[in-house]
């Protein structure tokens, strides 16, 4: 693999680009050299932290920055499909912080546009990465899977208190959306594509209000296309900061701590196994982008993990959870983009 310095654009400085801005000075050889954000004191900031040129406008990023190789979007959940349009202008490839859209539609416009350009498009699906997950995978192997349970609690809509806009439905699409779609493509990266899912959400510990549209929690019971069944139940309102996975079949049962450790057993085997974690300072996205910037590098992204076109699918399929919610009706997973 090159080595060479692969200059950046990152666009929406908020939360969760501080994580990514951390890995990307600890892996090295990249460079931030601008940043834009409709946000002036979130683009003030970075700046200054990373001696970038600051921008208000997407477009005109792309137009002035012409040595950029690749960006790095962090925006909320609606901004995805002008990131798109604007790179496919310049032929620069696109690495998307989850979700990979808000609207099915744009997903489909999303995809359409990067098919017809041969735009790189990538969304950050951390998980697909971490050694603990690659391990799993080794040890199921071609094994059917039967069942699949999962959870994920923390205390985001309690103690964390998020900026105000992730309490909003109808720009966050609540925790669903923002967070257990993490976990649901997770479960498709290891037990293939779900086709069916019933979703019933609750606001037991906080209820709904102006500024709280969301629901706090949700328990979701789902169908795989190959014919398995699972489960998965999440909240924003629990005080410990958690989530797993458990695989089982015939004659195996592992569960996945999402802090990079695997217990369970295969066969008449018993597995404790904790696998390498990223460095001191960084957070589970780092291995991503050690693979985004390799791919950038090598002007190859055949091996991508999570290319648009697969990440789409799990977009469809939280939007089917949270339709569910609406409709208190089991949803089919729109699988065809």
């Amino acid at each position: 693999m090159s080595t060479q310095t692969v200059r950046l654009g990152a666009i929406g400085t908020g939360g969760i680009f501080g994580a990514h801005a951390r890995n990307l000075k600890t892996i090295g050889d990249n460079q931030i050299v601008a940043v834009c954000d409709v946000s002036e004191p979130n683009r003030t900031k970075w700046v200054g932290q990373l001696s970038a040129v600051g921008y208000a406008d997407i477009n005109e990023m792309f137009d002035k920055e012409k040595g950029l190789d690749a960006v790095v979007v962090c925006t909320p959940p609606t901004v995805r499909l002008q990131v798109v349009e604007a790179a496919s202008k310049h032929g620069i490839p696109v690495f998307f912080e989850k979700p990979p859209a808000f609207k099915i539609q744009d997903a489909s416009s999303i995809l359409r546009i990067a098919e017809k350009t041969k735009l790189p498009v990538v969304v950050g699906f951390m998980y697909r990465y971490l050694p603990s997950v690659i391990r799993l995978k080794e040890l199921i192997g071609d094994r059917p899977i039967n069942l699949v349970q999962s959870s994920f609690f923390c205390p985001a809509a309690t103690i964390w208190q998020l900026p105000g806009w992730f309490y909003i439905k109808e720009r966050s699409g609540g925790h669903i959306l923002d967070q257990a779609v993490h976990v649901m493509d997770l479960i498709r990266h290891i037990a293939g594509d779900i086709t069916l899912v019933h979703t019933l959400g609750n606001n037991i510990i906080r209820p709904k209000a102006a500024d709280f549209t969301i629901e706090d929690s949700s328990s979701t019971s789902f169908r795989f296309a190959s014919g398995a069944s699972g489960t998965h139940v999440h909240s924003w309102t629990h005080s410990e900061f958690t989530g797993f996975i458990t695989v089982i079949g015939k004659d195996y049962r592992l569960t996945l701590h999402l802090d990079n450790s695997i217990n369970g057993f295969v066969g008449e085997t018993k597995i404790d196994e904790t696998l390498s974690g990223a460095p001191q300072g960084c957070s589970h996205h780092y291995f991503e982008m050690i693979a985004f910037l390799e791919a950038v590098r090598n002007k190859d992204f055949s091996k991508a993990l999570s290319p648009y076109s697969d990440a789409a699918k799990s977009l469809a399929t939280v939007l089917a959870m949270n339709e569910s919610i609406e409709s208190s009706k089991p949803i089919a997973v729109q699988l065809a983009l």
